[in-house]
């Protein structure tokens, strides 16, 4: 006679939760935070890991992604250009003007993951594929990144910046 014995295994519920997210890795492509973006979180996440010199993992978060939002952001910038509109300022801005440039943020958030993903392989001396990324950083150009300081920034004005000394 066969008999089925059950095992009931009492795991308390945050432990279960730790379990199964212990493992993964995160998807910096898709933002756990509702107050921002998609495309946001990934560049923060690009431009975080730049700044604590984990420039691999800078370099391979926006290669996670770029697909996503690349191609579309190249798209209206060349639009932008074709049309021949000016570009957002730079340094402190009106609100008004903060409100046109955040509603410019996909190719805020792009030029800004490319900044970091030329700036890391900059780092790692991989000056080829540096130079290649600043290039797309520097079609990105009306681009603009928030510095808390209380003002715009161009990551393109600064990649032109670096790959000029780069090719020189």
């Amino acid at each position: 006679m066969n008999k089925l014995m059950l095992c009931i295994f009492l795991v308390p519920l945050p432990a279960l939760a730790e379990i199964t997210t212990l493992d993964m890795p995160i998807n910096h492509c898709i933002s756990d935070d509702q107050s921002i973006g998609d495309s946001a979180f990934w560049a923060s996440s690009a431009v975080q890991k730049f700044a604590d010199k984990e420039y691999a993992s800078a370099i391979a978060t926006v290669d996670a992604c770029f697909s996503q939002w690349g191609l579309e952001a190249a798209h209206a910038q060349k639009k932008m250009n074709t049309k021949r509109k000016d570009c957002p300022p730079m340094g402190a801005v009106n609100g008004r003007t903060k409100q046109k440039i955040e509603k410019n943020y996909l190719i805020n958030d792009v030029s800004m993951a490319l900044w970091a993903k030329a700036r890391s392989l900059h780092e790692l001396k991989g000056l080829e594929a540096a130079t290649q990324s600043y290039s797309q950083c520097v079609y990105m150009a009306c681009g603009r990144a928030w510095d808390p300081n209380g003002w715009y920034w161009s990551p393109a004005s600064d990649c032109a910046d670096k790959v000029r000394h780069l090719v020189e």
